[in-house]
């Protein structure tokens, strides 16, 4: 069974979009997944079906319910909400549908314009409670999703709510990187009892993923904990970054200048940002 058991996939028809489907294979290799494909119509006129406008996206979309049918989801549905903000029409259908998680792409020329501090992007990860994947147009192999995950931890359990997603994609994911970050010390000496601390709740870590077959290691780092994420998943050639939006310490409130929307901001790989709530639980 998928970690995700339905997930809504918002496009904005634009080619980064066109990448979420590849995303959608490796985050829900369970071709049991219940798939929503939205697009959000912002004019009462677009969203008429008897307009050459609707008659354009419906056919697009038919095209990726198509694409998905033929990967073997049996279970896939088309919705085009309408809504003056997009992100509310997707959080909105994210609820009404149930879904587990819902996938966006970044960069677009709709919805999604940008990854700009304001932009929809951000809007919709502060409104959802859901968890939100965002696929980046930076040249990232899709199919390679779940090679190199990375996941910052401040040892909280809401930032370690990713060990729930790997342990049910164990079987496709390749090596997971923890991380963990040392922002502020009083001195030498309380730098080595944080370090060597941090060293013994990573290797724990590690050891509990390689019970499941995973392989894993760790890193530490010392400053600005999203630089330190961003600089770590660059030089690990990362392709995902799993982080919670809020935490003690290293992970907190996806609001101006946390470390989670930094991350968002500043990563070339895939992000996906877990609700503050323990809503992944087994």
């Amino acid at each position: 069974m998928s970690t995700f058991a339905k997930v809504l996939l918002a496009t904005d028809l634009t080619p980064q979009s066109d990448n979420l489907t590849e995303c959608l294979f490796s985050l829900c290799p369970d071709t049991e997944t219940e798939v929503v494909l939205a697009h959000v119509f912002d004019d009462d006129d677009d969203a008429d079906p008897d307009g050459s406008n609707y008659k354009k996206v419906n056919s697009r979309l038919e095209g990726y319910k198509n694409e998905l049918e033929q990967a073997g989801y049996e279970d896939v549905k088309l919705i085009t909400p309408v809504g003056d903000e997009p992100f509310e029409a997707i959080c909105d259908a994210g609820e009404e549908h149930e879904a587990d998680l819902l996938m966006v792409a970044s960069h677009g020329k709709g919805f999604l314009k940008s990854t700009l501090m304001g932009s929809t992007t951000f809007d919709l990860a502060r409104a959802t409670t859901l968890p939100l994947f965002i696929s980046k147009d930076d040249g990232v192999d899709e199919s390679k999703l779940l090679d190199t995950i990375l996941i910052p931890t401040d040892f909280s359990k809401k930032s370690l709510a990713a060990l729930n997603v790997v342990r049910g994609l164990r079987e496709f994911v390749g090596n997971v990187i923890f991380v963990h970050v040392i922002e502020r010390f009083r001195s030498k000496e309380d730098y080595r009892e944080k370090y060597g601390n941090a060293r013994m709740f990573l290797q724990e870590l590690v050891d509990e993923l390689k019970i499941f077959g995973i392989n894993a290691d760790f890193r530490i780092g010392r400053g600005a904990a999203s630089k330190e994420i961003v600089h770590l998943s660059r030089q690990e050639h990362a392709n995902l970054i799993i982080i919670s939006k809020t935490g003690a310490g290293l992970v907190k409130g996806l609001v101006m200048g946390s470390t989670a929307q930094n991350v968002v901001l500043n990563s070339t790989c895939g992000i996906l940002l877990l609700p503050a709530e323990d809503a992944l639980d087994d």
